[in-house]
């Protein structure tokens, strides 16, 4: 039986979801071995656990003088068997390819202990496909984040055809005691539950600037200060469920129905974006507002800073 006795963790891969994990993990008390074959994707790696730990501390989510002491939980190294052997939990993030998940997910399976789960932070791949490789697949399962993880609370976890129901409720366990909002996919499908929801809407908006219906700022407002904000609360079903006034969710589906309906007609269908679109889409970031007041860099730290606060009040303040 496994036991959530999880002390050490490691992370396969550096790059922007695997260092943001490391920062989580550590964050929270775990000890962390950070690995990647590429000594410099590491040197950066930490350079940017760093900066995530004094904006956390900016934000006094943790004291000033912790982001020393977290960061000496977190080693580094290029081996996977030095950093996957002596852990209790492993997530891997490297590229989005079965070949090389399904090659670090064989070599972890022989370094790493039998009672150890394997996840996956694929967003699109499928972990039936990735355990094939495995000895042990009833330990490989998927927790997906979304970015940044050590900022944002969802996690998709989704099992493959031989993982274990066991694999399913400790990772489960494990990602809710990290503070993670954690869902459960029961079928798996191309891309996570979130992913599709962001792919459909994201569809609809990329059609309505290349109809010249609205400029691009104006649709990223309307999402932003309209469904988006409403939707962050309560998701699209219970958002509809209240709609519908006293009579709930079958009051909209039988008398507003009709109305959603005629909309969904007239929505995009394609399934390769147009030339034209990609066009309209570059030239609409190019003369958006916030790019030009603001840095890459800039609007990053603008957007977390605002993250932070939401999540604050949704997530870390008590009703």
């Amino acid at each position: 039986m496994m036991e959530m006795n999880i002390e050490k963790v490691a992370c396969i891969g550096a790059g922007v979801i695997g260092h943001s994990w490391a920062t989580l993990f550590a964050w929270k008390g775990y000890r962390v071995a950070l690995q990647d074959v590429d000594e410099a994707a590491l040197k950066y790696a930490l350079a940017r656990i760093r900066k995530n730990l004094e904006f956390l501390s900016e934000k006094e989510l943790l004291r000033n003088e912790e982001a020393e002491e977290i960061l000496q939980r977190i080693e580094v190294t290029t081996s996977l068997r030095e950093c996957v052997e002596a852990a209790d939990y492993i997530q891997e993030s490297v590229p989005e390819n079965y070949s090389i998940k399904k090659e670090v997910f064989r070599k972890a399976d022989s370094f790493a202990r039998s009672q150890t789960i394997i996840a996956s932070s694929t967003s699109t791949l499928k972990m039936t496909e990735i355990q094939k490789a495995t000895r042990n697949p009833e330990r490989c399962v998927i927790a997906h984040p979304w970015n940044p993880p050590h900022l944002m609370p969802l996690v998709e976890i989704i099992p493959g055809e031989k993982t274990s129901r066991e694999t399913v409720e400790v990772t489960r366990n494990f990602m809710e005691a990290l503070g993670k909002v954690s869902v459960i996919q029961k079928k798996e499908t191309v891309g996570s539950i979130g992913n599709r929801l962001a792919a459909a809407l994201w569809r609809e908006a990329i059609n309505i600037v290349d109809e010249g219906i609205a400029d691009l700022e104006d649709v990223d407002k309307a999402v932003s200060a309209g469904p988006g904000l409403r939707w962050a609360v309560i998701g699209p079903h219970l958002s509809y469920h209240l709609g519908g006034g006293r009579g709930g969710i079958e009051h909209f589906l039988d008398h507003l129905g009709p109305a959603m309906e005629s909309r969904w007609r007239s929505l995009a269908s394609w399934v390769t974006i147009p030339p034209s679109a990609k066009r309209r889409l570059v030239e609409g970031i190019r003369r958006h507002s916030m790019l030009r007041e603001r840095s890459m860099e800039e609007l990053i730290k603008w957007r977390d800073d605002r993250l932070v606060k939401l999540i604050k009040i949704l997530y870390l303040e008590k009703e």
